[in-house]
């Protein structure tokens, strides 16, 4: 083991904690009461100097604390007065609560970057050396993303999950190597911890699923294709446009 490396592993893709941090410190020095709405989403980012997506996983982290409500369409409310507000995520005492720095979740960002760079890979890998058979199944969890968003009367979000990761494992199938398909599962994944799980709780609705499914769609074509250029576009735009949709306006 390199020296510093537990250091890292206890603080990795937990930059957003860190901004949250600085974003309680700022909220604490303004005339803001319990109950209160908070400046715009938009106006944070330009007071910390910080991009969207970071200041959204840290709000994220915030809501998830007790701290502040997001509601979408109307903005972000102040829920705690400053006297009253939760120790810092790094501290011993709040590493003893329900909800600490070290469960919520890696940036969802940062994870949606690092499945950008290793699954367009995996897509043109799969559209040059994909058996029949693997197709057959990646068509089959297509088919039943599709009949999840059919319902008669409401959409199934976890059977369209559910067919979602069939879709990204079977293409990671088509190389043949446990180590790549236990790297895709464990990412995809990280959408059911806390701070990813609530961005798609907020942030998803039937539009996206349906844009989702249409992306998925033109993976599996490119795939069924052999066209690996094309496969590995396709999953780039799809992972791109998945996380953009996660930024949609709070309000």
């Amino acid at each position: 083991m390199k020296p510093g490396s537990l250091l890292r592993e206890a603080d990795r893709a937990r930059s957003y904690m860190h901004v949250a941090d600085l974003l309680r410190q700022k909220i604490q020095k303004m005339d803001v009461d319990a109950g209160d709405r908070l400046p715009s989403e938009r106006e944070l980012a330009s007071l910390l100097n910080i991009s969207r997506p970071s200041l959204r996983e840290a709000l994220i982290a915030l809501e998830l604390q007790g701290e502040i409500e997001i509601r979408v369409g109307s903005g972000i409310y102040l829920r705690r007065a400053a006297s009253e507000q939760a120790p810092t995520p790094h501290s011993p005492a709040a590493d003893t609560g329900e909800v600490s720095a070290f469960t919520l979740g890696d940036s969802p960002k940062e994870v949606n970057q690092v499945r950008g760079f290793l699954e367009s890979g995996v897509a043109a890998h799969a559209a040059r050396f994909m058996s029949t058979k693997q197709l057959r199944l990646l068509k089959k969890s297509l088919l039943a993303m599709n009949t999840a968003l059919s319902a008669r009367h409401n959409a199934n979000p976890k059977a369209f999950v559910d067919a979602d990761r069939l879709f990204h494992v079977t293409l990671a199938a088509a190389a043949d190597n446990e180590l790549l398909m236990q790297a895709v599962e464990d990412l995809f994944d990280q959408r059911y911890l806390p701070v990813a799980e609530t961005m798609h709780r907020l942030f998803d609705d039937p539009k996206a699923w349906h844009a989702a499914a249409q992306e998925h769609q033109d993976i599996y074509d490119a795939v069924a294709a052999k066209d690996p250029l094309q496969a590995q576009a396709a999953m780039q735009r799809h992972l791109s446009r998945a996380h953009a949709r996660l930024m949609a306006m709070i309000g």
